[in-house]
């Protein structure tokens, strides 16, 4: 199998000095207030800006909740591929990337904000889901077919896609950390706790591939289309 380039970075333009300061005093206020009862006049003052100068950044309420999303979407970093890497070495590096993402204080914070205000607002927790959370899974699973160079022809009958296998092995990797710290029972594991946990889990992981699909490359599962 042939070798994949080098997957470049993201290249993301700087934002305005002035939007990041909006943006930094609009998540205070959301997760203060919640985003429903928080007006722009409230965002303004924290922001020390005029409403009119607010208005000149962002016309809306609900295009200031979009772009706090997508400022925060840029914190997510998954590693370049790297010279000699394995399939598990990618899937180590990834999601360690994406754990650094998900439990990252600030962004469990603006993950309960969201569960609060859902009843409020279906819309809301579906532009958070869309617009986030997908987001970083669809990166991911991307990052991993390019990085660990990944087949893919279609997997044996029930064997599952690469989205499903993703959902899979970020589950088993990061999803008790980040639900224990949603619900304020864990506090933000060690490093080396977390590493032991993704490196665990990609071992159970690429043992269960294995056994369930013996016909593929070792160490390597079957994926199906994104």
């Amino acid at each position: 199998m042939s070798a994949s380039p080098r997957r470049p970075r993201a290249s993301v333009s700087p934002e305005p000095p002035r939007l990041t300061e909006l943006l930094a005093a609009a998540e205070a206020v959301f997760l203060s207030k919640g985003y429903h009862e928080a007006t722009m006049n409230d965002v303004a003052r924290a922001a020390g800006m005029s409403k009119k100068t607010v208005y000149e950044l962002i016309p809306s309420k609900p295009a200031l909740l979009s772009a706090l999303l997508s400022h925060r979407q840029t914190q997510l970093e998954l590693p370049p591929y790297e010279d000699g890497w394995s399939l598990r070495d990618a899937l180590i590096a990834n999601l360690l990337g994406l754990a650094r993402f998900m439990l990252a204080p600030p962004q469990i914070a603006l993950t309960r904000l969201f569960m609060a205000e859902f009843s409020r607002g279906p819309e809301l927790g579906r532009q958070f889901l869309r617009r986030h959370m997908l987001k970083a899974k669809t990166q991911l699973t991307e990052a991993l077919l390019t990085s660990a160079r990944l087949p893919m022809h279609e997997p044996p009958p029930g064997f599952p896609s690469s989205k499903e296998l993703v959902n899979m092995l970020v589950g088993m990797a990061i999803g008790e950390f980040h639900i224990g710290m949603l619900l304020g029972f864990h506090t933000p594991p060690s490093r080396a706790a977390l590493a032991q946990r993704i490196t665990q889990a990609v071992d159970l992981f690429m043992a269960g591939c294995e056994a369930l699909c013996p016909c593929a490359e070792r160490g390597q599962p079957p994926v199906a289309d994104i």
